[in-house]
């Protein structure tokens, strides 16, 4: 190798150093950047067996950023701040680029004022959505609230009651106040002395509201048999006999509703309850339960142990379980679970699941992802693998969460320095060459 040359590899070194320099300034600089993957520079030789002149220069690789370690993980004051524990990548999309993908470490979301999840860079979190039954659906879409009202709010819809649920005991010792069916006795109201046990609780209609169902019990004549009368707001909705086997347990229930303005035969449900018809706007039928389903298949009706209606000889009582429905609800808060469950929780008591934030793997990140800037990489169509956190190698979600930088200071500096010594003596080669040539060229004046 010449003189001449060994200044074309000193320069080559020195542009080199120059590249690595600037990406552990960069490194550096985002040492607090939420989800920042450090980089480092790829070199190889230059091979001086072919080209004549020696040295350095970047690799096809160039610069390549580093996926080998994790960030650490600092908590955060909002539910939609979100930190990957274990691999994969948060899935972002473009609005305004409808074709543009990126993949993100960095989970600084938060909702925009038309309901979708954001970074700050207003890219959308892409999930999975969940239908107002609970059932998650299978088609990637960008995350966003139905937001409602003026100012915009998210609410949790109202829901009409289908089943009322009545936990009692009905004493085998109590005795026929009623002379009579319960029905016969009925003109808005019951004197009390007609029957042996009332129980009243609130239910749901389609709307929201909430009206009074009443349920009155009292012995009827013959052995083991009670009436038992259902009213809401004045009006008796349905009637029936409960029959009990000798040993208390319900052997028999039959059911007679008050339906388009007369008495009809009562309906069983898909369930197995006996089912009326409520009276107000907005309503739904309702489920009667106390404990006892009816079996189509054996024609007899099945105790639920946990919560039968019993002839026990222990006094009359009677409690309501389970109503289900409910009014409209205000958001109260928001969680994320470990397997990227966005949940809503609102003040009518309501939880619901809203969607699934999916995560994106890479066999090999480091040659998938190219970066973007603002913490964004982007991938060859098709590279990617999409799954559920917490499953199927993914990692788990942290809610109320940031990944910091994995950026190691003790070890930028060191490379610094070192960085900083080779160039030195890179410098200091160029200048003996320099130094030579001059020698060289002075040997004319001799």
């Amino acid at each position: 190798m010449s003189i001449s040359s060994s200044l074309y590899t000193g320069k080559s070194s020195i542009f080199c150093l120059e590249k690595k320099m600037g990406v552990l300034g960069d490194n550096i600089a985002n040492i607090s950047t939420t989800g920042f993957r450090g980089s480092r520079v790829s070199f190889e030789d230059i091979l001086l067996e072919t080209t004549g002149t020696g040295g350095v220069k970047l690799s096809p690789m160039g610069i390549i950023s580093d996926f080998s370690k994790e960030g650490p993980t600092e908590p955060s004051h909002l539910a939609t701040n979100m930190a990957i524990s274990g691999d994969g990548f948060f899935i972002l999309h473009d609005p305004d680029d409808t074709g543009s993908t990126y993949y993100t470490r960095a989970g600084e979301f938060d909702f925009d004022y038309e309901g979708y999840l954001v970074n700050p860079g207003g890219h959308i979190v892409q999930g999975y959505a969940f239908d107002s039954a609970g059932v998650e659906g299978t088609t990637l879409t960008d995350i966003q609230l139905e937001l409602t009202g003026d100012p915009p709010r998210l609410v949790s819809a109202p829901r009409a009651s289908s089943r009322l649920t009545i936990l009692s005991n009905l004493d085998a010792d109590a005795l026929d106040h009623s002379s009579g069916r319960l029905s016969d006795h009925w003109t808005g109201t019951i004197p009390p002395d007609y029957y042996e046990l009332w129980a009243e609780q609130d239910i749901y209609d389609s709307n929201g509201d909430t009206h009074s169902i009443a349920v009155y019990y009292d012995k009827a004549p013959g052995n083991n048999v009670w009436d038992y009368l259902i009213t809401s707001e004045g009006d008796a909705l349905a009637r029936g006999l409960i029959t009990f086997t000798s040993y208390g347990y319900i052997d028999d229930i039959s059911s007679i509703e008050n339906y388009q303005g007369g008495w009809v035969a009562g309906t069983i449900s898909a369930d197995g309850y006996p089912v009326f018809h409520t009276n107000f706007p907005g309503a739904a039928n309702v489920e009667f339960d106390v404990g006892a389903k009816y079996d189509a298949v054996s024609g007899t009706w099945v105790n639920e142990s946990q919560t039968t209606t019993t002839q026990f000889g222990q006094g009359s009582f009677a409690r309501f379980l389970n109503v289900d429905g409910n009014g409209e609800g205000d958001l109260m808060d928001f969680s994320t679970t470990r397997d990227g469950i966005l949940r809503a929780r609102f003040d009518n008591g309501i939880t619901s699941d809203l969607y699934r934030v999916v995560l994106a793997g890479f066999t090999q990140p480091s040659a998938s992802l190219q970066r973007k800037g603002a913490c964004l990489f982007q991938a060859d169509e098709g590279s990617s693998l999409i799954g559920i956190p917490d499953s199927s190698g993914f990692g788990i979600i942290v809610g109320n969460s940031l990944e910091k930088s994995n950026v190691d200071m003790v070890e930028q500096f060191g490379e610094l320095i070192f960085t900083q010594r080779a160039m030195q003596a890179n410098a200091k080669g160029m200048i003996a060459a320099d130094e030579m040539l001059k020698t060289l060229l002075e040997l004319k004046r001799y």
